[in-house]
């Protein structure tokens, strides 16, 4: 359960590219000790020996087939990330660290979003990919306050508006200045401006964006939060190749937009029988800084259920989410959501269509030792219309071989409703093996 805010009490195929990660992790990594070498060697000498290697790697095989396509995606896929994050030096500390992503052997596949159309094989957006990941600094020295400059992953309550997509094998980062203060007695406020966005296809792209969350505690396992947020950038800049994920929204000239939101969400015991799960969330979203005044929808998730931590935390949910729709001409859009997590696995609605979106879930799940179980099943509508769009069922299975080693096995299955509503239907499924040091 994911509370808003704390509450109380394989090998790449080309090798070459791994030797360019290591070699760009290096150098950002020399350029900012050369750079503090200036004032206190021997102290920041200390810094970085005393820092902490962070090393991940996930090799994963993809199988995708839909009927709209006339082949089938196959493939293996590679995710390496490497960096290291200082000690604490003079209330200051850096992380640097590098991605490389990439297609691994014998594979038929498209992974170019803007291909999407002309491709025979359903589109698999984990292109190859050599970058930096997280860069910045952070500073430590204002009371109860951690102030961070550079380039980092957002994750924000539940992750429904703000997301690092980790699922995907290129992650979403964005560029700028966060502030996080815990001043206020069992509450956190968060603010940040950020100017640059890298989408999960790696596109770059600049932006602005500026972002106020204060989430509150007012008992164990119970939190409540108000949220605001605002994109002032022409979706025409902002989103250039990668619409396919972000969107090029019909009828829609420029996506500025701003959204403001509460959200309640908790956990209450009913001693050692039995957990009461609920989530309340309500938002609203308009045209802001020139975008196009079609911009003017709703949203809202209402869900509960009961957990029961005697049988392997058994837990099970039903909820309701909706994204309204402005008469059929523009549903609630969420750029720089968590797409994987919400609306089914198949990633059918990675932007909410004119007509909005309802989704009504039953989800289960268990935790039997190092295995855990993930089940759900979706029903997919219009908000305006009455369109049916379709039923999706989703199936996880993980076990932690290690502490630091993780096999998966995930499924989905779309099946599309009233062909006017132009869905297809998809199967996908993923196998992958996560190392963490």
């Amino acid at each position: 359960m994911v509370l808003l805010c704390p509450p109380r009490g394989l090998v790449p195929k080309r090798p070459s590219r791994v030797l360019r990660l290591l070699g760009l992790a290096a150098t950002a990594l020399l350029s900012t000790d050369l750079a503090a070498q200036q004032q206190q060697v021997d102290s920041l000498a200390d810094a970085i020996t005393d820092g902490r290697l962070a090393l991940e790697l996930r090799p994963r095989y993809t199988d995708i087939t839909e009927t709209n396509k006339t082949e089938r995606t196959s493939a293996w896929t590679m995710r390496s990330t490497l960096g290291w994050q200082t000690a604490v030096f003079d209330q200051w500390r850096a992380v640097v660290e590098g991605i490389h992503t990439d297609v691994v052997g014998p594979s038929r596949l498209n992974t170019d979003p803007g291909r999407d159309e002309d491709s025979p094989y359903p589109l698999l957006p984990d292109p190859s990919e050599t970058d930096t990941n997280r860069l910045y600094v952070e500073y430590l020295g204002l009371p109860d306050t951690r102030v961070r400059v550079g380039k980092q992953l957002i994750k924000l309550d539940n992750e429904r508006f703000f997301s690092d997509v980790d699922f995907r094998q290129t992650p979403m980062l964005f560029t700028g200045l966060t502030v996080v203060n815990n001043s206020l007695p069992d509450g956190e406020i968060y603010a940040a401006l950020l100017n640059r966005v890298r989408t999960v296809v790696g596109t770059q792209a600049r932006t602005r964006i500026w972002l106020l969350r204060a989430a509150y505690s007012p008992a164990p396992d119970q939190s409540v939060a108000a949220y605001a947020y605002g994109l002032n950038q022409p979706q025409t800049d902002l989103y250039s190749d990668s619409q396919w994920y972000l969107g090029s929204y019909d009828g829609v000239t420029d996506n500025s937009h701003q959204v403001f939101g509460l959200r309640a969400e908790g956990v209450v015991s009913m001693g050692a029988a039995v957990n009461w799960l609920y989530t309340a969330e309500a938002a609203h979203q308009r045209h802001y800084a020139g975008g196009d005044p079609v911009i003017e929808a709703n949203y809202w998730r209402l869900g509960g259920g009961a957990a029961w931590p005697s049988l392997a935390g058994l837990g099970v949910r039903l909820d309701r989410e909706v994204k309204t729709s402005n008469a059929g001409r523009y549903g609630f859009q969420m750029p720089f959501e968590d797409s994987y997590a919400f609306n089914g696995w198949a990633l059918q609605f990675t932007r909410t269509p004119p007509t909005g979106l309802r989704d009504t879930w039953v989800s289960v799940r268990a935790q039997p030792g190092r295995l855990q179980l993930v089940a759900e099943i979706h029903r997919f509508g219009a908000t305006f219309g009455g369109l049916d769009y379709g039923n999706e069922r989703d199936f996880r299975v993980s076990y932690a071989l290690t502490p630091s080693l993780t096999v998966k096995l995930q499924h989905a299955r779309f099946r599309a409703g009233d062909p006017e509503a132009d869905y297809y239907d998809v199967t996908k499924t993923w196998l992958s093996l996560t190392y963490d040091y």
